[in-house]
Order: structure tokens, then sequence, then C-alpha cells
């Protein structure tokens, strides 16, 4: 070798440490590491001691924080002390350290999670393991199912409302263990860890609401009564219809286009008294989700929403019970075993008395005369049992009935004193409108073992509706007589039938999948008339008597699925087909969900969902009475279709007290439809309907903000939607798009609830909407007088208005505020509780309706308005024991 060779040579062994040839196992190692993570103590030994690491991204991950403090102890020890914690084995292949993950013996530990004072399975609550850092929840039936690896101790359970429990795990074997939380008795929720509950932003669902009854019974009361409906129309993306009337959208929807389910079975109507209150008594509600988009595959048949209510499941332990009475209605609930730790039974009733409180005012009012009668009511009945077969077979058995009916009667005696046509006659006339549903659930849970879980339902239900009108007219001093009846009816039924998998194979990897058959029976409208007066005018009619069957068939699958710690997927596939009138419908609705992680907690979500709606409302905009008819699809009214992109950002503190998230949506809906220019509800309901309606199209987009207090004595949330809505129709507007009637461009919800103490607890709701769309005449013209066929003496001369284009108009601003004080006091053996509250605080005069009204003096017609629900104060009284 030349000199200038070794020269070199000499250099480069001088510049590079001597430690890359040196180090060994035995290597003594210094380092200081404060809450870093695992990779930064890998740098830390590389540009220290010269020691390599490979491993793949993929297989083992270095983002777990460490803290560790060692001075001249081994290599071999210090690595056993970053990575044993995290099942991290390193091996020297060379001059390299080799990461790879250890491959322990895996077992799963299953069963449901309950409050421990009378077995309620409690919904969404955490399963968490700490050692491991994985975690699950219960489903909708509160089962859990988690796979650990075999060296797990401990597990923790943890739910809204109770205290977390921590339970230990014997040390082999898959097992079933029950799981049984105490309710918290401190004023205060108890404050989760980190490690017992899933942030907001670990979550993979978006556009989704969980309502806690606490909170549906806490926020102000309407008439003193608590709804859960009326709680859902306080958050971003949902509006409800005018004050006094039903409906309610769902980012931009029809109500038809809102799945509302009750145990699993579908409730077409859900409200009582012109959508004041909805069909769900409150004292027997578990839990309740709203989903505005991001539909998981499980769920289909509409466009806007899904509303899942779930019941309670009753006292496996004691009996225990409610009685209630408040301003409009009076109510019990009761539950308690038939076979103690066996079978349980929850029973409810509610009845209004609005007939008792209103009869002398509406009597006066509409002079009903000596013999007229009022009458109004609703009422509602819910009845649960739950029986336990073994620890892997449960039975459920639930119904639910009610009604609304409104009944006006008048009856007058009528005589004349002018001679010589002295005449005695009687007038009578009724009219009758009444509403109603019906549903019936039958379910049994199966866990097959520790990680398949399955769920058969059968389930019926029904809403009809009908309206009867008599009229009587009877002279008592000459022949003459007049008898006219009238009869409208309306009904659809449902029958499913459907079984519903949920497989956990691992941590983070959930998958559900089924299969479902649904038989509809559509009796969309049946008018019959008949005419007995002494000369009739027109012979007896009865038509429209006659039955559609829809048979609709699903199959679906869903893969919840954490890729790696920061990216999760959520992705399915909904299939359909409607068979109707010897016609088949095909849809393959794909659904796909992602969460990635973001710096400093945040989390990216972004989710794409195409629904599929078979079935139809035709909708009269002239009234407000129920009188919409439920129809299917036909070879001409195909089924409607949406397609929803949604992407958002969310995040939760890390003292789980506020929770953020902003969302942004876009959706398109096609083949809507609406009732042409001159039908009605009762002119096309007989089988040539869909001769009546046009179809077309319709979008909606905007942007939702939520903040929330879930925790503290103050809790509550402040939601703010900026969005449009509009449809378009080649025969309406000139086939130019228009605001949709649900179109309101900005919409603001607050809701405050405080607790001072265990006694005395607050409540304020501010709920503010700018106006609604509305087509107004812009001018009108009278043509030539013509005698009037009631007085040819006074001729009146022809009037038409001319409409301007479609919902180019828009009502007032929309505000309220509603405040409610509530005071509970225990006793021993029970807890009485009394609520004041104020509807409309300030008396806004919120529209009901608007309508033209001329001032002949003036000349001039102006646009006034309807106000039917002022301030209105109302109180309730219950007692628990």
């Amino acid at each position: 070798m030349s000199l200038t060779a070794k020269l070199l040579l000499g250099m480069l062994l001088c510049c590079f440490p001597l430690q890359v040839l040196a180090w060994d196992w035995h290597t003594k190692v210094t380092l200081s590491l404060k809450d870093q993570p695992l990779l930064v103590a890998c740098q830390l030994l590389e540009k220290k001691y010269g020691i390599h690491f490979s491993y793949s991204r993929d297989v083992v991950d270095l983002s777990h924080r460490i803290t560790l403090e060692v001075r001249n102890k081994p290599l071999k020890k210090v690595l056993e002390l970053l990575f044993e914690p995290y099942d991290i084995a390193s091996s020297r292949i060379g001059n390299q350290v080799v990461l790879t993950m250890k491959n322990k013996p895996l077992r799963t530990i299953s069963g449901y999670v309950e409050d421990a004072r009378n077995g309620e399975k409690l919904i969404g609550a955490t399963v968490y393991c700490p050692a491991q850092r994985a975690g699950t929840v219960t489903n909708q039936y509160g089962f859990y199912s988690i796979t650990l690896k075999k060296d797990t101790s401990s597990l923790y359970a943890s739910y809204i409302g109770y205290t977390p429990q921590r339970y230990k795990l014997p040390a082999t074997g898959n097992r079933q263990i029950a799981m049984a939380l105490q309710p918290t008795n401190s004023l205060q929720e108890i404050v989760v860890t980190e490690n017992m509950k899933a942030h907001l932003q670990e979550q993979t669902q978006m556009s989704k609401v969980n309502i806690p009854v606490t909170e549906i019974e806490a926020v102000p009361r309407l008439l003193g009564e608590a709804d859960v409906m009326r709680t859902l129309q306080s958050l971003p993306g949902v509006t409800g219809g005018a004050d006094g009337s039903g409906g309610m959208s769902v980012r931009g929807g029809s109500p038809d286009q809102n799945l509302i389910l009750l145990d699993g079975t579908p409730v077409f109507n859900s409200e009582h008294v012109f959508g004041i209150f909805s069909v769900f008594n409150p004292d027997i509600i578990k839990n309740a989700d709203l989903y505005k988009g991001a539909f998981p595959a499980r769920y289909g048949g509409r466009l806007s929403s899904i509303i899942d209510v779930s019941m309670k499941d009753g006292d496996m332990k004691n009996y225990h019970g409610e009685v209630s009475i408040s301003t409009i209605a009076a109510k019990f609930m009761i539950e308690g075993p038939l076979w103690k730790n066996k079978t349980s039974f929850v029973l409810s009733g509610r009845r209004s008395y609005i007939d008792l409180l209103m009869d002398d005012a509406v009597k006066n009012v509409m002079d009903l005369g000596d013999k007229g009668d009022f009458f109004a009511f609703f009422y509602d009945a819910n009845a649960r049992i739950n029986h336990i077969f073994s620890p892997k077979d449960r039975l459920y058995l639930s119904a639910y009935g009610g009604e609304d009916a409104l009944v006006i009667a008048q009856d007058h005696d009528y005589e004349t004193t002018d001679a010589p046509d002295q005449r005695r006659y009687q007038e009578k006339s009724s009219f009758k409108l009444g509403w109603g549903n019906l549903t019936g659930t039958l379910r049994w849970n199966h866990v097959f073992n520790q990680r398949l879980f399955s769920n058969v339902t059968f389930n019926y239900s029904q809403y009809f509706f009908l309206t009867h009108y008599h009229y009587n007219f009877r002279s008592y001093t000459i022949d003459e007589h007049s008898e006219l009846y009238g009869r409208y009816t309306s009904r659809i039924q449902n029958a499913v039938g459907k079984i519903d998998f949920d497989y956990r194979p691992r941590p983070g990897h959930a998958i559900k999948f089924g299969v479902a058959s649904t038989t509809h029976i559509f009796k969309p409208g049946t008018f019959f008339f008949e005419d007995n007066s002494a000369t009739p005018s027109l012979p007896d009619t009865s038509y429209n008597n006659f039955n559609t069957v829809g048979v609709d068939m699903v199959l679906y699958g869903e893969d919840d699925w954490q890729l790696t710690p920061d990216l999760h997927l959520n992705a399915g596939l909904h299939a359909a087909g409607f068979l109707v009138e010897k016609r088949f419908y095909r849809s393959v609705q794909p659904r796909l969900g992602l969460r990635y992680l973001l710096p400093k907690g945040w989390a990216l979500k972004t989710a794409y969902t195409h629904m599929y709606q078979p079935i139809h409302l035709l909708t009269n905009n002239g009234t407000n009475l129920p009188t919409d008819l439920w129809v299917p699809s036909t070879p001409k009214v195909k089924p409607m279709l949406s397609k929803q992109f949604t992407i958002g950002v969310a995040k939760t503190t890390e003292d789980h007290q506020y929770e953020f998230s902003l969302e942004g949506y876009y959706k398109t809906m096609n083949n809507v439809i609406e009732y042409t220019e001159y039908a009605s509800a009762f002119s096309s309901a007989g089988k040539k309907w869909d001769d009546q309606v046009i179809i077309g199209k319709g979008r909606s987009y905007g942007t939702e903000v939520l903040l929330e207090k879930k925790q503290g004595r103050t809790k509550g949330w402040l939601g703010y939607t900026l969005a449009w809505s509009d449809r378009q129709f080649a025969e309406v507007n000139e086939g130019k798009r228009y605001p949709y009637k649900y179109d309101a461009r900005h919409n603001l919800e607050l809701t405050v609830i405080h607790q001072f103490n265990k006694t005395w607890e607050i409540s304020a709701g501010w709920q503010f909407s700018t106006g609604k769309p509305l087509t107004l005449p812009v001018a009108s013209y009278e043509g030539i007088q013509e005698p009037s066929p009631y007085d040819p003496q006074q001729p009146v001369p022809p009037r038409a208005d001319e409409l301007g284009e479609r919902n180019q108009f828009r009502t007032s601003n929309i505000h309220r505020l509603d405040l409610s004080v509530t005071y509970t006091k225990k006793k021993r053996l029970w807890t009485k509780s009394w609520n004041l509250s104020l509807y409309n605080a300030y008396n806004q005069k919120n529209p009901f309706y608007y309508y033209v009204k001329s001032d002949p003096v003036a000349k001039e017609r102006y646009l006034a308005q309807k106000t039917i629900l002022p301030i209105l104060p109302s109180i309730s009284y219950s007692v628990k024991f």
C-alpha cells in the first residue's frame, strides 16, 4: 500500500466513530427521555453510539411515547425497557438492530355492559385495555367483544354518568364477563380519563349525534312535556316546521326522507297534536341516535336521516315507577322483574286532556250549539318484555300503540217567526279527524362465540289516517231533509324479517353484515260519499278501494377497520331491490368513511354515501293536517336516489369537557316528486295517482358547526348552520331551480343546562332561523262584472292573481327563547320533581301561516300572518318510586 493510501485510510478511521465497529449488547448506554416517541430514542442511540435500527413502518409503531432515565446501563437492558411494554422484539443482524413485533397468543373477552342497579344494557359503553391501548364500544344491545394478548391482566369499562370500573381478567382462556357499572352519585359526572373513553377525533363515524335521555328531560318543555324530536331540532342541520305544525327537515330534505325507528321498527308519523309533541314518551326511552349523513351500510330506505330510538329493557332486580301530570297530559311508567334476573317488563302510558281544558273556549268561539261537542286528545302506550334464556340467548318483545283524534260536532235548533213562513228546523254536523301508529317487535339476540353476535328481528308497523264528515238537516214544518256522509281513509303497513351479525375479529376491526326483507302494503286512499237527502244530487260513491304490495330486499356488509394508528376506514355496501307491479328496481349503494388523525389532536373526516328510497309521500302543501299519503314507486315514478359527500374536522379536549366539530356537505337528489298544480290528497289517491305528480331533482349543501360542553355543572351546546336547498321541475318555474320550502339560510341554536346542586336545575334554549321561502302574487286584475250566483242584485267582478316566481319571497325571521326550572327532592322511598317551563318567553309572534288581506278603504292588499303559539307557561309534577 502506498503512503498516500495509508494516509487516506487513517483519516477515514479518525472521522468515523469507533462505536460503529465496536458496539455490542453489553455496551454501556446513558439515555434521558421525557414523554418522547420511541423514534426519538432510536435517533439518539444512532447519533450517540452509531447503532442503526431497521424496521417496517407498516408493522412497527414507534409513535408510542415513553419517559425513561438510564445511566451506564447495558444496551440489551435499555432496549428491553424501551420496547418490551409495546411487544416490540429487537435482534442484531450484522451491525443493525432489527425491530419486529412479538407474536403473542390472543384471547377474546366478551359480554354485556349493564347498569348495576337494574340490569339495563348500556349502549355505546367503552371497554378499554390501557396496557395495550386497545378498546371497543358496546353495540345497540349492550354487547362487547375485544381480542387481546393473553398476558392482559385487566380491562376498564366506562359510560357517561357512571363510575368507571376495573375488571381483573383470569390468567388464561376466552371468557364472557358481565360488567356492571354504578351510576355516579356526585353532582358532576365523573371525568373519564383518556385511557377509558375514545375522543371524538378517534371515532370514524361523522354526522352522528347521540342524545342522552338526561338532556332530553332537562331542556325546556312545551306545555310541561319533554320531547326527543324537539331536542333533535335544536341541533345544526335539523329544522322543524312552523310553530304549531309538524315536519322535520334534515340537511334540506323533506320529512318523508327521515327513517324513524323505534326498537328497529319504522314509525311513519312520529307526531302528536300537529307536531307539538312526538310519539316518543321520554320515560321509556333508553337511547336516541341521529345520523345526518355518512350512513352506515346497515341502514337504508331513506335519503336524509336516520333517527334510531331504543326503549328501556326493564329492571331485572326491583320494581320502579313514575307518575307525572303536566299542563296537557298525564302519564305513568312501571318496570320490574317478572322473574328476578331472568325476565323483566316495562309498561308506560300517556293521555292528553286538551278537550277538557279547551272545551268551553272552543264552544264559545265556534258556536257549537247547546248540544254541540268538542273532543280532542292523543294517547300512546308502550310495553316491553325482556327474557334471558342463557348467557348466550336473550329474547325481547315490544309494542307501541298511539292515536290522535279531533271531533267537532255542531247541533242547532232554529225557528223563524216571520209570517207566513214560520218554520222550525234542526241542523247537525260532525267532523272527525284521526291518525295513529301501531308497532310490534320480536327480537332474539344470540352469542355464537366471543367474537360473533347475531340479532334476529321480526317487526310489524302500520300508520293510518281517517276523516269522517256527517251533515244532517231536517225541517219540522215541511217535508224537507238532507243528509250527507263522507269518509276518507289511508293506511300503510310493513312486515319485516331480518338478521344482523356483528363480528369482532381483533381490536380496531369490526365487521357487520346482514339480510332483510320487507313487505309493504299500501292503501293510499279510500273515499266514500253518500247522499241520503230527499232529492239526492249524486249517487252513492265508493272508489279507490285497492291495495298495492311492494317487497323490499336488502343485503349489506360494513367493515370498520383501523388501518394504522392514524388512519381509520369504514367501508360498506348496501344492496337493495324493490318489487312492485311486476317491476323490479335494483340499487347498489356504496358507503365510505375515512378518519385521519392530524397533529395536536385534530381529526380530518370524510365520507361518501349513496342512498335509495323506494316509497314516496304525497304532500298536500295547502294544509297542516297529516293528510299525506304513502305510495310506492311505480313504472312511472322511480325510487328516489341521493348522493352525499361530507368532509369535516373534529376534536375533543383532553379533559373531555368540550367537543368541537365542523362539517361541510353536498347532496344531490333525483326522482323527487310533487303534486301538479291542481291535484290534492283527495283527488289523487286512486290507482292513477302517478298521473298527478311531477318528477324532478333537488340538491342541498352547507356547513354545520357544533360546540358542546359535555361535563360539569354547566352543560349544553351551540350549533350554527349555513345551508342552501333547492328543487327543479321541468313543469315549475319555467324549469329553473327555486328554493325549497325548507330552505333557511342561517340557523343558530343555543342550549344551556346548569345544575346548581342536587335539587335545582335550570335550562334555556334560544333558536334563530332566517325566513322560509314563500310564493306570493305580484299583481292582480279584475274582469267584467258578472251577476252573483247568490244575489243577482250584487254583481261581483272576477279577480285573478298573477303569481311571481316560485318561492322567491322570504318570510320574516323566526326566533324564540324557552326557559325551564326543575326542582327535585329525594326522599327515602321516592323522589318528587316540579318543572316550570316558559315557551316563547318574550312572546315572539312567529308565523303559523301567511295570507293576503285586503283593505277596502285604502284599496290595498297586504301580507298578514297568523300566530298560534304565543308565550306559554306550563308546569308538571312527577313522582318516581
